[in-house]
């Protein structure tokens, strides 16, 4: 790895206890200015990008102040897949770094220079030969981020796509991630084709700094995702979903379809967006899934537009498909962190004791809503506080005393949270965010409102960023009529109301260069631009609906 071992495990040590304080956590905010919020631009975005050149590696020290809260909320990649590399490394470079010092910090308790250098040779080698958009992929991040390959694998792709060569390594406590539901046909309302995603992790991870990524590959399909390659809810312009959540240690019984794996080398969630660009139908996703080598547990809830859906029960070299309707689901799926299909049920099988209720709470939901679901109830339902266990409701569940706050659907101990929340109208491309929680005051999001964006997916960047400039433009509009008729002057409401009519300002400013360098045909400086006004027009969305309610109105 050319660097010193003991040097890297200690900044990446004091990085990581660092970044405990920094509060990445969960909410971005780059809207208007503000003694008390983030500015517009941050620090790691110019309107005048440099070139990247060399294959420097990371130093291993990244600034602990960068966090969830002074963030850009999206990003723009579009191109071969080396440009949108290059795009993504030039726009995500802090974060990659972060990233890259928490990975090589797990690394390095398993493992050498020696070994660390066998396994990524042979990981190069791999996508070189079999895997070119790959290799694209991340060539362009090197060169964007002015990095070497090796240092983008990891930042990009973490720990997984080296344990099998390295780690070896599972903990289930780590497992416990996430929850993901789709609904269609006789469950929604219309029809429509819905699905939604909690992500759950330590809320102070690099995870939480990533932002939306919205790529429009030459060769692909466009995809949303959420949080990026780091998120785990991905919708392309054919309206396939694809979302994730962690799995429990299990071994394979009779059934299980039991895989010797010589191929494809891609960490789990880098998997889901690839897939994405390259799949237009469930069945083609869950083909592609399970002949692609990856290391992480769990369960992979995919669906698309014709009312085709499964769940791949994965446990690293084994997995099982199940569908709708083989558990008495009728419309919808529904995954937390434990397995469903019989294949499982064996001595080593190990399920979460709130993975089951924290499941029967979405399906309630669900089922009370039957033929009237819209993503609101699906917000709502992930964003529960309230558990359905045993035929029962709980009452508020505000219990701090374990490690873990048991049962309810929203992720909420001292340490391990829901960081953001997805949900998807793939029947009109439609995407809602909400970095961290409902609840603003239980989240340690810094700056946050607790309130979702929208963003459309269009044909191309330009139409993705004038939905959201719409967006935002509604939203002010209705915040501004919401405050006219208020008896009294809220000096937090007219603060909330400033930076979100800022907001739309900027992000119009940033178009208008952005629609210049597009007609120059700088695709990669429009890429960045967009970013930035998309950035502002979410943020205009939610400081919006912050200055006059705590409802989440833009999720209808």
């Amino acid at each position: 790895m050319r660097r010193k071992v003991a040097r890297v495990l200690f900044c990446a040590s004091l990085c990581l206890s660092l970044l405990a304080f920094a509060g990445c956590s969960a909410e971005s905010t780059t809207g208007g200015a503000s003694d008390n919020a983030p500015s517009g631009t941050p620090d790691n975005a110019s309107t005048d990008v440099a070139v990247a050149s060399g294959a420097e590696e990371f130093d291993g020290v990244f600034d602990a102040t960068v966090n969830a809260g002074n963030t850009q909320e999206v990003v723009y990649v579009n191109g071969s897949w080396f440009d949108m590399g290059r795009q993504y490394g030039l726009q995500q470079k802090v974060q990659l770094e972060n990233n890259w010092t928490s990975v090589m910090a797990m690394i390095y308790t398993e493992a050498d220079d020696a070994a660390y250098n066998e396994a990524m040779g042979k990981i190069l080698k791999h996508y070189e030969a079999d895997e070119p958009s790959v290799f694209d992929f991340l060539s362009g991040v090197a060169d964007g981020a002015g990095i070497s390959k090796e240092d983008a694998i990891v930042a990009i792709m973490g720990s997984s796509v080296l344990n099998y060569d390295l780690m070896m390594h599972y903990d289930p406590e780590r497992s416990k991630t996430c929850m993901t539901v789709s609904a269609w046909g006789n469950m929604t309302l219309d029809g429509r084709h819905l699905g939604g995603a909690n992500l759950d992790a330590i809320s102070a991870t690099p995870a939480a700094m990533f932002s939306d990524m919205i790529s429009y590959p030459d060769d692909g399909y466009a995809v949303m995702a959420s949080g990026g390659m780091q998120g785990n809810a991905f919708m392309n312009s054919e309206g396939l979903i694809i979302t994730y959540a962690g799995g429990p240690h299990a071994a394979p019984s009779e059934g299980a379809e039991v895989i010797d794996r010589e191929g494809t080398f891609l960490d789990t969630l880098f998997a889901y967006w690839y897939t994405a660009t390259k799949c237009a139908t469930a069945d083609e996703a869950v083909k592609m899934l399970t002949e692609t080598e990856w290391i992480h547990t769990g369960n992979i809830n995919i669906s698309d537009n014709n009312g085709n859906a499964y769940v791949v029960e994965q446990k690293d070299t084994a997995y099982v498909v199940r569908k709708a309707g083989d558990h008495g689901e009728e419309d919808y799926l529904i995954t937390a962190n434990h397995f469903l299909d019989e294949s499982w049920m064996n001595d080593s099988y190990e399920a979460y004791p709130d993975s089951v209720p924290r499941a029967s709470t979405v399906e309630r939901i669900l089922l009370d809503n039957k033929g009237s679901v819209t993503p609101r109830t699906i917000a709502d339902a992930l964003g529960s506080i309230r558990y359905y266990d045993e035929g029962k409701w709980s009452e508020e569940n505000w219990d701090f005393g374990g490690f873990y706050q048991f049962h309810s659907p929203e992720g909420d101990d001292l340490e391990f949270k829901t960081i953001f929340r997805t949900i998807f109208d793939a029947t009109d491309l439609e995407m809602f965010v909400l970095r961290g929680h409902d609840e603003k005051f239980r989240s340690d999001v810094p700056f946050g409102t607790a309130n979702y964006y929208k963003l459309t997916l269009g044909e191309g960047m330009q139409a993705t960023n004038k939905s959201a400039e719409t967006d935002a433009r509604i939203a002010v509009r209705n915040a501004g009529a919401e405050l006219y008729k208020s008896d009294t002057e809220d000096a937090d409401a007219l603060e909330c109301y400033s930076k979100a009519a800022e907001a739309v300002h900027t992000g119009c400013n940033y178009t208008t260069m952005a629609d210049c360098a597009g007609a120059k045909g700088d695709r990669e400086q429009a890429a960045i631009l967009y970013g930035l006004a998309t950035s502002q027009f979410a943020n205009a969305q939610r400081y919006a609906q912050a200055s006059y309610t705590t409802e989440n109105v833009i999720v209808d």
